[in-house]
């Protein structure tokens, strides 16, 4: 029997969609996505045709019936041609056309890199993305696109479509779930994807991996950064923080929302349904867009303490980390993305002007300061390690700007104990 759609869909998810699809501002930008957009689907699928190797049972057996396998498990019934896309990244996405068949493309990598149970994930989410229908409202354009008066979905509204959009994410990953079967498949599939790694120990520790404090407390894939296709909904590559997922998935398999989903009893379950979905939502909250996204004087002030505490940050065991950098590009995208890092200071200009501009954030409102000290926990982590210095540098910059450091001990002790 497969699996009842209501029973994977993530709380906040429903919750987000709903109201979303009752706002008149996004019902007009989706019908003119629509209209701008027409045909566009099938000129995609040309573009997997002559690209990509389009996959029957008799060519791959195993890989076409393994996707048959995930559509039976959930019950994705709508046509789907299966595409192998040569790629030397791990990879994989849905495409919905205009008229005909559904497109699921899966790398060449990714399908020479994933054991069998790790492609069922992979898999089982982006299905999921059919499953719960989120081409519907097809992002970032629904939140982007614009008349004659400007952008049509109002400020608070695109907002609500970012977070819908990583709710949506949390269910595809429910899906995969349901197809992979076991929550150490679903880990090592998000190591490998973060990692670029193409083996996994299978004594793989769950908890180890989710307490890396590089992806704990924000995502920057609410940024409006342009896509190839607007019609694609990306698995991972728009999701670069991926154990604050996991984290999600974990609460989830533990509860009764789970032990529901596959038929067997509630009762040995470690928390109820609502229980874990709580925890998810806090999760959520981190992520929600913040001075990141948002416009004015007060944000732009943050972005700029951010960038240069961050430098501070990276710079405080003596050298700036290429993997430090990508994670301030990935926080701040295109106001550092350009020439990557263009215009970096030099430590004695960054930390003279870091001075000037955590004076003038003090007085703004300790919310939006805590979610700067947390951002700059990403960057401490994002070479696998958070060294002392790092830690003295972040209390440093906490104190400047009138921020409680225990932001900075909880924040790490979220990562280490994800249930609590």
């Amino acid at each position: 029997m497969p699996f009842e759609k209501s029973d994977l869909i993530c709380r906040r998810d429903a919750q987000l969609r709903e109201r979303l699809k009752a706002d008149a501002g996004v019902q007009l930008a989706q019908r003119k996505v629509e209209e701008r957009s027409s045909g566009y689907g099938f000129l995609g699928r040309r573009r997997l045709l002559a690209g990509s190797l389009r996959v029957t049972r008799r060519m791959m057996p195993t890989l076409f019936d393994t996707v048959q396998g995930c559509r039976e498990q959930l019950g994705v019934k709508e046509a789907i041609e299966l595409f192998i896309k040569p790629d030397s990244d791990v990879g994989a996405f849905v495409m919905k056309s205009a008229s005909g068949p559904w497109s699921l493309a899966l790398t060449s990598t990714l399908i020479e890199r994933f054991e069998p149970d790790e492609l069922r994930f992979v898999i089982g989410h982006e299905l999921g993305h059919i499953l719960f229908d989120h081409t519907s409202l097809p992002m970032p354009a629904v939140a982007m696109i614009e008349d004659m008066a400007g952008q049509i979905v109002s400020r608070q509204m695109a907002i609500e479509l970012y977070l819908w959009c990583r709710a949506a994410e949390l269910s595809a990953d429910r899906a995969g779930l349901a197809c992979a079967g076991r929550i150490e498949a679903a880990a090592s599939a998000f190591l490998k994807l973060s990692s670029g790694l193409s083996r996994v120990d299978p004594g793989l520790d769950i908890t180890d991996y989710i307490s890396q404090v590089d992806s704990l407390a924000s995502s920057p894939a609410a940024r409006q950064k342009p896509r190839d296709d607007d019609d694609t909904l990306d698995c991972f590559n728009t999701h670069p923080y991926s154990p604050l997922r996991l984290r999600a998935l974990v609460a989830w398999a533990r509860s009764a929302g789970w032990a529901k989903a596959r038929g067997g009893s509630v009762h040995g379950a470690a928390m109820s349904a609502d229980a874990a979905e709580d925890i998810i939502e806090r999760d959520l909250a981190l992520m929600e867009p913040t001075y990141l996204e948002e416009k004015g004087d007060d944000a732009e002030l943050l972005r700029r303490a951010l960038f240069l505490s961050s430098l501070k940050v990276a710079w405080a065991d003596g050298t700036l980390d290429p993997r430090e950098q990508k994670a301030i590009v990935a926080l701040l995208g295109d106001d550092v993305r350009h020439d990557a890092l263009w215009g970096v200071p030099t430590p004695a200009q960054a930390k003279e002007e870091l001075a000037t501009v955590l004076a003038k954030a003090k007085p703004l409102p300790v919310g939006r300061k805590g979610a700067l000290i947390q951002h700059l926990t990403i960057v401490a982590g994002a070479d696998g390690v958070v060294t002392d210095s790092e830690v003295q540098t972040m209390v440093e910059v906490a104190e400047a700007i009138g921020v409680d450091t225990l932001v900075i001990d909880e924040t790490l002790r979220a990562a280490a104990h994800p249930l609590d």
